[in-house]
C-alpha cells in the first residue's frame, strides 16, 4: 500500500516507493542519486523519522530556491507545513532552531511536516550539518542555492529578516509568517489550530 506522500518509481526494473519530497527535488533539479531516492522509502510523511546522523538523506542539504520549495511544500498532501528559514550566522535563529525541532517531533504524529531552509554559504554546509545534526533535527533541511547572504536569496525566497518562520495548511495554502522572530506560544497555538481543521 502507498502511503501518504509517496510515488511510485522503477530503479533498474524494481518498483520502489519514494518519499513526495525527495522526489520533487529530483525532478526539478535532478541532484538526488538512486541510492538515496531507494533510502527515503516512506519519508516523514510515510512513516517515523529516520537517523539524525551526517549521512542521513536529510541532512544532504540540496541546494533550492524559491521554485524547489514550493514543489517541496505542495507534495506534504494532507499535513500542515512549518518552513523555518535561519543560518547559522543569525543568532535568534540559532536560539530558537531547538523549539522548530521540538515542536516537529511533538506533532509529527498529528500531521506537522517541518522544512527548514538554510541561507548559510554554500562552503559552510559541513558546519550547517554539524550544527543539524547536533540540534536531533530530523526532518528535510535544505539550502539556499544562491551562495549568498546578502538580497539575492532573500528575494528570491520573498523573505525577509530571518529568523522567518511560515506556516502551510493541509490545502497548501499559507496561512500566517512571522519575520523576524515568533511568539513560541503562539506558534504552536497556530500549529495546534491547523492540525485540528479538516483536510478537505
Amino acid at each position: 500500500m502507498r502511503g501518504r506522500g509517496t510515488h511510485r518509481r522503477k530503479v533498474l526494473g524494481t518498483e520502489y516507493l519514494v518519499s513526495s519530497t525527495w522526489y520533487a527535488i529530483a525532478r526539478l533539479a535532478f541532484v538526488v542519486p538512486t541510492a538515496l531516492l531507494m533510502s527515503c522509502n516512506g519519508g516523514v510523511s510515510g512513516g517515523g523519522p529516520i537517523s539524525a546522523s551526517p549521512s542521513s538523506p536529510r541532512f544532504q542539504l540540496f541546494h533550492v530556491d524559491k521554485e524547489t520549495l514550493d514543489d517541496m511544500i505542495a507534495m506534504q498532501k494532507d499535513q500542515v507545513v512549518l518552513v523555518d528559514y535561519w543560518a547559522t550566522w543569525c543568532l535568534p535563529c540559532v536560539e530558537n532552531f531547538p523549539h522548530t525541532v521540538a515542536l516537529a517531533k511533538k506533532y509529527r504524529g498529528q500531521g506537522l511536516a517541518a522544512i527548514s531552509v538554510s541561507f548559510d554559504r554554500l562552503e559552510d554546509k559541513p558546519k550547517v550539518k554539524d550544527f543539524l545534526v547536533e540540534k536531533g533535527a530530523d526532518f528535510d533541511s535544505v539550502i539556499s542555492r544562491h551562495d549568498s547572504v546578502g538580497q539575492k536569496a532573500f528575494a528570491d525566497f520573498e523573505v525577509g529578516p530571518l529568523p522567518e518562520y511560515r506556516l502551510y495548511d493541509r490545502q497548501g495554502k499559507l496561512r500566517k509568517k512571522w519575520e523576524g522572530g515568533v511568539n513560541q506560544a503562539e506558534l504552536e497555538k497556530t500549529i495546534v489550530e491547523l492540525l485540528a481543521e479538516s483536510k478537505v
